[in-house]
C-alpha cells in the first residue's frame, strides 16, 4: 500500500505542477519556443495524469487485498484461541499454549506493517486497527511466549511445578478469558447462580472485524473518529 501512496502523491504533485506551468507559458509567453515548451508540459501533464489514475486504482486494489489478508490471518488466530476451554486440566492447557506458540505469526505481523492509508490524518485508522485488533492478540501472544520455556521445562520434568504452572496459566487466561457469575431469584424466593464463560478477546475482536474494520476495508460508510 505504501508504494502506491507514494506514487500517487508524487504523480499528483507533478500533474498539478505541469498543468500550472502549461497555463503560465500558454498565456504569458508567445512564439515558437514557448509553444514547444507548452507542448512538453502538456505531455508531462498527460502522462502524469494517466499515472495518477493508475496509481489510484492500484492503491484501491492493494488496500482491499492487504486488509483482507490481515483480516483472514487475524480470524485464523482467533479461531485457534476460541478452542481454549477453562474446564481443561492443567496439562491440557499447557499443551494448548505450547501448540499455539508453534503457529507462525510472522505473516500476520508483516500484514499489519503493510497497512498504509492514502488519507489518514493523525494515523487514526491505523491506530484503531493496532489498538482494537492487533494489540489485544499481541498481548496474549507475548504472554504465552514469555512462559514457553517454563511450560517446556514442566513437560520434560526438569522444572515441574504444578502450583507455579497454574499461576502462569492464570496470568494468560486473565488476558483473554472472562468468567462471570450471576445470581437469580425465582418467584418463590429460591436463589440460584449461573456462570457464563466468554473468550473476551475473540468476541471483541470479531465485533471490530465485522464492524468498523469492515467499513474501512470496503469503504461502506464514512468511518467516525474514535471517541475520546
Amino acid at each position: 500500500m505504501k508504494n502506491y501512496v507514494i506514487s500517487t502523491r508524487i504523480t499528483a504533485a507533478l500533474t498539478c505542477f505541469s498543468f500550472v506551468v502549461t497555463l503560465i507559458i500558454h498565456y504569458g509567453f508567445h512564439g515558437d519556443e514557448a509553444e514547444f515548451w507548452c507542448n512538453v508540459c502538456l505531455a508531462v501533464f498527460g502522462s502524469g495524469l494517466l499515472t495518477f489514475i493508475t496509481s489510484c486504482v492500484g492503491y484501491t486494489t492493494e488496500k482491499r487485498r492487504t486488509l483482507e489478508s490481515f483480516s483472514y490471518s487475524t480470524r485464523s488466530l482467533l479461531h485457534t484461541l476460541n478452542k481454549y476451554d477453562l474446564g481443561w486440566d492443567l496439562e491440557k492447557k499447557i499443551d494448548f499454549f505450547l501448540d499455539y506458540t508453534d503457529i507462525d505469526k510472522s505473516v500476520w505481523d508483516a500484514q499489519l506493517g503493510a497497512i498504509h492509508f492514502m488519507i489518514d490524518p493523525g494515523k487514526k485508522k491505523f491506530g484503531y486497527i493496532y489498538q482494537k485488533i492487533y494489540k489485544p492478540i499481541l498481548d496474549v501472544n507475548q504472554k504465552i511466549a514469555g512462559h514457553e520455556a517454563h511450560f517446556k521445562w514442566h513437560k520434560d520434568g526438569s522444572g515441574k511445578n504444578d502450583v507455579v504452572m497454574a499461576d502462569f496459566v492464570a496470568e494468560i487466561e486473565s488476558l483473554f478469558m472472562e468468567k462471570t457469575t450471576s445470581k437469580h431469584t425465582l418467584e418463590d424466593g429460591q436463589e440460584f447462580e449461573t456462570t457464563a464463560i466468554q473468550n473476551r478477546v475473540v468476541h471483541a475482536t470479531l465485533e471490530e472485524l465485522n464492524g468498523k474494520y469492515y467499513d474501512i476495508m470496503y469503504n461502506k460508510k464514512q468511518v467516525e473518529s474514535e471517541d475520546a
